[in-house]
C-alpha cells in the first residue's frame, strides 16, 4: 500500500533555510518538497500552479511579506493549508495570520520533530500552534486587540471547563492537563468539547484567541 505524500511548499528568502529544511523534510516517506519560492509574491503564484497540500512560509520577507501572500492566497480560493514560520515571536503575528486563515505557526527556532508534527496534525485536518508561542499570546505586552468581551460565554463556564481554558491558553496538552488537574485525559477531552460549544470555537488555536480577547488569565478574576 502506497503511502499518501504530503506535497509541501518551501517559502523563504534564505536558500540556506530552505535548502536544509528540504533536506530534512525529505528525510520523511511522507513529506515530499514539491516547489520552493524566495518571496511572497512568488510564492502566490506557485500555490496557484503547484496546489501544494502545506506552505511552510516565512513571515519577514522582502518584496511581499508572508502575511500580504497568505491573505492573497485565500482571496484567491487556493485549497492550500499555510504554516507560518518566524524567528520572531510576535504576538501581533501570530494574531493576525491566525485571523487571515494560517492553520499553524511554528518558530524557525523549534526542532525539526516539532515542525514535522506540525505538517502532519495539518495535513489531516487538525490546527497546530507551537506551545511555546501560545504561552506568548497570554504574556503582558504593549499590544492590543481590539476588546471582545464575550461575559455571558464565559459565564456558561464551570469552573472546572474555566481552568481547562486557562491550560489550554497557556499551551499544554490534554495529557499535562490532566495530570495538572488530577483527572483523566478523557474527561478532559469531554469538558474541552463541552466548553469549546460554550465560547463557540472549533479549535485550540481559536481557543486560545478568545482567551487572550478576553483577558482569561487566571481563575480567581
Amino acid at each position: 500500500m502506497s503511502v499518501k505524500l504530503i506535497k509541501t511548499m518551501l517559502v523563504d528568502d534564505h536558500n540556506l533555510f530552505r535548502e536544509g529544511t528540504k533536506i530534512i523534510l525529505e528525510r520523511e516517506s511522507d513529506i515530499k518538497v514539491i516547489a520552493e519560492a524566495v518571496d511572497g509574491i512568488e510564492a502566490v503564484n506557485m500555490a496557484i500552479i503547484y496546489n501544494p497540500d502545506i506552505i511552510l512560509m516565512d513571515i519577514n520577507m522582502p518584496n511581499s511579506n508572508g502575511l500580504e501572500a497568505l491573505r492573497k492566497i485565500k482571496d484567491l480560493g487556493v485549497k492550500t493549508k499555510v504554516i507560518m514560520l518566524t524567528s520572531e515571536a510576535k504576538r501581533e503575528y501570530i494574531i493576525e495570520a491566525i485571523k487571515i486563515g494560517a492553520k499553524g505557526f511554528i518558530q524557525k527556532t523549534s526542532t525539526s520533530k516539532n515542525l514535522i508534527i506540525a505538517i502532519r496534525e495539518i495535513d489531516s485536518g487538525r490546527n497546530y500552534l507551537q506551545p511555546s508561542l501560545a504561552r506568548v499570546l497570554t504574556q503582558v505586552s504593549k499590544v492590543k486587540l481590539t476588546p471582545d468581551h464575550n461575559l455571558e460565554k464565559i459565564d456558561l463556564l464551570s469552573k472546572r471547563e474555566y481552568e481547562i481554558l486557562l491550560l489550554i491558553s497557556t499551551g499544554y496538552n490534554n495529557k499535562e492537563i490532566g495530570e495538572r488537574l488530577f483527572i483523566s485525559e478523557k474527561t478532559v477531552k469531554n469538558h474541552i468539547t463541552n466548553l469549546f460549544k460554550k465560547i463557540e470555537v472549533k479549535d485550540r488555536v481559536q481557543a486560545v484567541i478568545f482567551s487572550y480577547a478576553n483577558n482569561i488569565k487566571s481563575i480567581n478574576n
